[in-house]
């Protein structure tokens, strides 16, 4: 392994292992739930600095809390005519515009050495995230309303994925729950992924060509075979939660880059002791190349200020 001997910054760091390069620390990052999609984006853009300049991360996973919007009258999906009230939104919707704000304002704030990742979510769960979650099983039952709302959906969001990497942003982290498989928490069946999950995906990871598509593969008891096909350069997941794949048995399935390592269920209870340890595990298991040392999921917007300067500490020295 060639030694690097001069410091990199933050962008060189994760492209260097984006691209399986030698680095000069493994890079890590932490993110958390702001609670601001009530803010305007340029707030937003303050609080992801505060954090990110507070511990040093080495890149910013901006959290996409402005929820997408559904109509104000809707409560419910006991109508399947309420469906087609889900129409495409454009740029100008909040969700959207704000988030281009706190995107521009935080480039400007961090400049051009540290990489921004933009979060996103696929079009069922974008859906469900504001009308709530106990109506997903309305969506199964109403099939070819559920299908276009979210052929409409997915429209919107590609549009908004297209302005995001028109701005240069250097990374989408994109969030999807398609490996979750039946019977455990938010988990579809086989119909329900060929149907309302992967085809929409795959349209929104390849709009995001270009970009570092990291794919987020969300939950527990994960089916990596339906994501296998994901077109994407970076994969990260909840190693630590039982039933997932580990990162030594993620690095035998892929040749990607791997980014987890932290357990976010109990990263706020931990000692440093026990962020220490996992911090050396999690660097036996995948290496130091092809790695960001980062949590499975969100931490806890909880977790202690001492746990998290620490784990900056420990990811520099190991």
């Amino acid at each position: 392994m060639n030694k690097v001997t001069n410091p990199m910054t933050p962008r060189e760091r994760f492209f260097a292992a984006v691209e399986g390069r030698t680095v000069d620390q493994v890079p890590v990052t932490t993110w958390v739930h702001f609670l601001s999609d009530h803010l305007p984006g340029e707030e937003t853009a303050g609080l992801h600095e505060r954090f990110l300049t507070a511990y040093g991360w080495d890149l910013a996973k901006v959290m996409g809390d402005y929820r997408y919007p559904v109509p104000t009258a809707l409560r419910s999906l006991d109508d399947p005519a309420l469906l087609e009230q889900l129409g495409v939104v454009g740029l100008d919707a909040p969700c959207f515009a704000e988030q281009l704000k706190c995107l521009k304002a935080l480039r400007a704030a961090m400049g051009p050495d540290f990489p921004l990742v933009e979060t996103g979510f696929d079009p069922y769960q974008s859906i469900l995230r504001n009308i709530g979650r106990d109506q997903e099983a309305q969506l199964w039952k109403y099939r070819e309303p559920t299908l276009r709302a979210l052929e409409r959906a997915c429209e919107s969001i590609c549009g908004y994925v297209r302005a995001v990497r028109q701005l240069g942003i250097e990374g989408y982290f994109y969030s999807t729950n398609a490996a979750i498989p039946a019977g455990f928490p938010r988990g579809a069946s086989r119909e329900v992924y060929e149907t309302f999950l992967r085809p929409f995906d795959l349209r929104i990871l390849k709009e995001a060509e270009g970009m570092v598509r990291i794919l987020h593969v969300h939950g527990t008891g994960l089916d990596m075979e339906r994501v296998k096909d994901y077109p994407c350069e970076v994969i990260n997941l909840s190693d630590r939660l039982p039933g997932n794949p580990s990162l030594r048995e993620l690095r035998q399935w892929t040749d990607k880059c791997l980014m987890g390592g932290l357990d976010e269920s109990k990263f706020a209870d931990l000692s440093l002791t026990a962020i220490a340890a996992q911090v050396n595990d999690a660097i036996a298991q995948a290496g130091r190349d092809k790695f960001i040392l980062a949590p499975g999921c969100t931490i806890p917007s909880f977790s202690p200020q001492r746990s998290l300067a620490f784990l900056r500490r420990c990811a520099a020295n190991a």
